[in-house]
């Protein structure tokens, strides 16, 4: 059992992962080798599974789960989360957008906090920083969804959406086996599940480096996201989150 898996989904990534992956194992292995890595390809139609191979190969740590068909990042994200095995799990985005320099932090906060159940990353907290900030368009969209969950759902959170979020192993089993959506409204219902069952989460600052060849589509994600939160709202008066 390593003391951290890291979780990523990926969706026609074969030409980003590589450059990214690279330097980010290098850091690991030289500042935190107790580590595990699960790469999910999620359907892609480029050769981003071939790409994930080809790693693994060189790395024992590294941990290939291939899905034949597209679902969307949410879907990646919990087949990815309930196949790691490391005492902590960090799920976060392909596109690698915080440096691994700030997983000690999280990682000692909760070695610290043993009544924290998780911590997510908060691009709005005021200690947070960018290298390259979104696009003035992702920003404004990003704060228009977060008010309608907060309206909606009631959180208490000022970026639920951050792909950056640890978790204690057993937190994770738990909670992501009642995330349902499949893009990326599963961020938001994440948060939306500890609190109806309870687990206290912090937010912790992060710096954020933004990466313009993003796959998000802001308009289409926009409907996508919203028909989530209706489909939430839905699933909760039919008990889904229900603990079994």
């Amino acid at each position: 059992m390593p003391l951290l898996s890291i979780s990523i989904p990926c969706y026609n990534e074969e030409k980003r992962l590589p450059e990214k992956i690279a330097p980010y194992l290098d850091w690991l292995e030289k500042n935190l080798p107790d580590y595990e890595f699960v790469l999910v390809n999620d359907g892609s139609k480029d050769g981003t599974l071939r790409v994930m191979e080809d790693l693994a190969s060189g790395n024992k740590k590294i941990k290939v789960v291939n899905l034949p068909e597209n679902h969307g990042r949410g879907f990646g994200m919990k087949t990815g989360v309930l196949a790691s095995s490391g005492q902590f799990v960090l799920e976060t985005d392909a596109d690698l957008p915080v440096h691994p320099y700030q997983i000690p932090i999280f990682l000692e906060y909760l070695k610290n906090h043993p009544d924290v159940s998780f911590v997510i990353g908060s691009r709005e907290h005021p200690r947070s920083g960018f290298v390259l900030k979104q696009t003035w368009f992702r920003i404004f969209a990003g704060k228009v969804f977060h008010q309608l969950f907060i309206w909606f759902f009631g959180s208490q959170f000022r970026d639920v959406m951050c792909g950056f979020k640890m978790f204690r192993h057993d937190v994770a089993q738990d909670i992501f086996k009642y995330v349902y959506d499949e893009k990326f409204l599963a961020a938001g219902e994440i948060i939306y599940v500890a609190n109806k069952f309870g687990y206290k989460v912090v937010e912790l600052p992060v710096v954020w480096e933004d990466d313009r060849r993003s796959q998000v589509r802001i308009v289409r994600d926009t409907f996508r996201t919203l028909k989530g939160m209706w489909e939430l709202w839905a699933r909760n008066l039919k008990g889904k989150y229900h603990k079994n």
